[in-house]
């Protein structure tokens, strides 16, 4: 069995949560909820080419029962684990229970997770410490009164992965603001978060790392063949639906063809963001370039890792393919461990 190059000799236990049937929201939106069982085998076939002893473990709700088998003096965790039962509110509590066991586990802790989840706690504490984020609300009615500037984006508080982001949910008025509210409050089960739109750049930046925490190559999202500049954003369908225009028309670019300096600005933006929420091993800080000022919409800790997603596009332009790439997250981990 190989060790790591700290020495270390442990096990992977690469931890994914199942789901059968979603609680809320759209039908399609079990192919984002479904995506960490495919990502699950992609990284267990890697780090088992390398030579290190893999197991892969999903689990519904009981993951106390679920990780009794494995000690934790044997096993690290490779925690890909996006909530429980169905519900990813829940995904914060995951840290919590591999802590409790004494696993040694990768990625973001429950605190980082949790605040990520919600997006308006999250710019709060971006604006506190001067990182520019879009003018946002938070309406738990319809009806209720928004002083965002309008066009404006509107989007379910506490999701990810573009859950419940349509072409509709940029509104341009009173009245389709008020429609957009409703379906989310409806759909979502949730307040839902109103951000101005910017109409610039669209840029991913992946960070990785710790001490210090290293940025990857820079890629932007190409929205030439979208005509509308309102509809000129990464919706559900563009991350998730194969076969439809969103998704074949919204190729990422990476490395970004940019300046350097702004390419230095969304660096020391997205690892600024990265260090201040509390992000661990990896992340993914999305972000709107204007008048060369980056608007960071949304950190993306334990971003997914998949053959054809963004954070694993930015670490192959590093020089890193997918089994590398893996192997180094958990040497992030192990290197937390000292």
């Amino acid at each position: 069995m190989r060790t790591f190059s700290t020495g270390h000799s442990l096990g992977i236990l690469i931890l994914y949560n199942w789901v059968e049937a979603l609680l809320k929201g759209e039908a399609l939106d079990i192919l984002a909820e479904q995506e960490t069982a495919r990502v699950a085998q992609e990284l267990s076939a890697g780090l088992r080419g390398l030579g290190y002893r893999v197991q892969v473990l999903g689990v519904f709700d009981d993951l106390d029962r679920a990780l009794s088998p494995f000690p934790p003096e044997e096993w690290l965790v490779f925690n890909l684990c996006e909530g429980l039962a169905g519900d990813p509110a829940r995904e914060a509590e995951v840290p919590s229970i591999l802590e409790a066991h004494g696993f040694l586990y990768t990625g973001a802790p429950g605190e980082a997770l949790a605040i990520c989840q919600n997006k308006a706690q999250a710019k709060e504490r971006l604006l506190a410490h001067g990182l520019a984020t879009p003018p946002y609300a938070v309406l738990s009615s319809p009806g209720e009164p928004c002083d965002v500037p309008l066009p404006a984006l509107v989007k379910p508080l506490h999701e990810d992965g573009s859950l419940g982001i349509t072409w509709e949910s940029v509104v341009r008025d009173a009245a389709g603001l008020a429609q957009r509210v409703a379906y989310v409050l409806e759909r979502y089960e949730q307040p839902a978060l109103v951000e101005q739109f910017i109409g610039g750049r669209e840029f991913n930046q992946s960070v990785w790392g710790n001490n210090p925490p290293e940025a990857l190559p820079s890629a932007e999202v190409d929205f030439g063949a979208i005509a509308d500049p309102l509809q000129r954003m990464v919706t559900y369908e563009a991350k998730w639906v194969e076969g439809s225009f969103a998704y074949a028309n919204t190729p990422v670019i990476c490395p970004a063809q940019v300046d350097p300096a702004l390419d230095e600005r969304l660096r020391e933006t997205a690892v600024a963001a990265y260090q201040l929420l509390g992000c661990r091993d990896y992340a993914r800080v999305d972000m709107r370039e204007l008048d060369g000022v980056p608007y960071i919409l949304e950190v993306n800790p334990n971003p997914t890792l998949a053959s054809d997603a963004g954070f694993l596009r930015a670490a192959r332009a590093a020089g890193f393919d997918q089994p590398r790439m893996a192997e180094r997250i958990v040497q992030f981990a192990l290197e937390r461990k000292g």
